[in-house]
């Protein structure tokens, strides 16, 4: 079965309203989308529900299409569905989310030789490394912390060390993630952002405090948040959310087609109901944002809040080699 990739045409989800299909975005961050996803509307149609979907090489390409009716439905990571939010007056829908979305965690890696370093507040005067400018875990909502934690003040005194790797994924590749732990292992820096669900990868697979390495310390960085969440605009239909959402929360662990596809997309157990207030802190972040069609980085090596800003862009497509960074 051929699916549809990049940006549908104008009329495409009018057509699909009129067979009454609900056409549902979502992000190509790994060559394992496809299967999910192929999946999951395998799912919907033996549960009553026609789902077809389309994937985007971006998050900030799927915002405008669900924005400009292309699509009914947009799976958005926390920095997408800010935006939505922002774009609708806080009357855009959300539908769902998984079990693994809630309370998700970034961390402070600090290295272990560096005297001094036990929190956000004492980064001042360091090198800190971070992910992406669009990942929410990586940078966005650590640097908020930060700025929660010790102001704008805090936040001028830092040498920030930035790992742009695959833009418009909004970090769901981790790549940055793994930028800055190497980093950190060689001693490149003193400190850096990645979430909790990386930094136990690495210590598993041996990526981290490895023999010749420098030793790393992680802390956590609060307030925790939630990540993804299914994002409808305020004119979907009631009918199909509500049938959407029915379907949703029938999906079980008990069945094994299900439950192959639900590990697949990362679920513990099953999906939740939605709920926003896990999206406080990236609402704050976005606080002097724009609300338009894709908006520029909140820092650029011209323009920046640190002492300094060392953007690093590595090369290379790496969204297939790396689980997403929140399942």
């Amino acid at each position: 079965r051929a699916v549809t990739r990049g940006t549908m045409g104008a009329s495409g989800s009018q057509d699909a309203n009129a067979r009454g299909v609900i056409m549902l975005g979502c992000v190509a961050y790994s060559e394992s989308v496809c299967t999910i996803w192929e999946g999951m509307r395998q799912y919907f149609a033996a549960a009553g529900v026609s789902v077809d979907f389309v994937l985007f090489s971006s998050y900030d390409r799927q915002v405008e299409a669900l924005v400009r009716g292309q699509i009914d439905v947009a799976w958005n990571g926390p920095l997408a569905h800010a935006r939505i939010k922002k774009r609708t007056g806080g009357k855009s829908l959300s539908l769902g989310m998984r079990d693994c979305d809630r309370d998700f965690t970034s961390l402070l890696l600090v290295r272990k030789d560096v005297a001094g370093l036990k929190g956000l507040t004492d980064l001042a005067g360091k090198k800190v490394a971070t992910g992406s400018y669009d990942s929410p875990q990586a940078y966005i909502l650590p640097l908020q912390a930060v700025a929660t934690a010790g102001g704008t003040a805090l936040l001028a005194q830092m040498h920030v060390v930035r790992f742009d790797r695959d833009i418009g994924k909004h970090g769901d590749t981790a790549a940055g993630e793994l930028e800055v732990m190497q980093a950190l292992s060689k001693g490149e820096v003193d400190a850096g952002f990645v979430s909790e669900v990386m930094w136990n990868r690495a210590l598993a697979t041996g990526q981290v405090n490895g023999r010749g390495q420098s030793k790393l310390e992680a802390l956590k960085v609060l307030p925790v948040f939630d990540h993804c969440q299914f994002d409808a605009m305020p004119s979907f239909s009631s009918a199909k959310a509500e049938a959407f959402q029915v379907a949703l929360a029938k999906m079980t662990m008990t069945d094994p087609f299900q439950a192959n596809v639900m590990r697949d997309e990362g679920i513990r157990s099953k999906w939740e109901t939605p709920r926003e207030e896990g999206y406080v802190a990236m609402m704050e972040a976005l606080a002097s944002e724009a609300a338009q069609p894709f908006p520029p980085p909140l820092d650029t090596p011209d323009a920046h809040r640190f002492a300094s800003l060392d953007v690093r862009v590595v090369e290379g497509y790496s969204a297939t080699s790396f689980a997403r960074a929140c399942m």
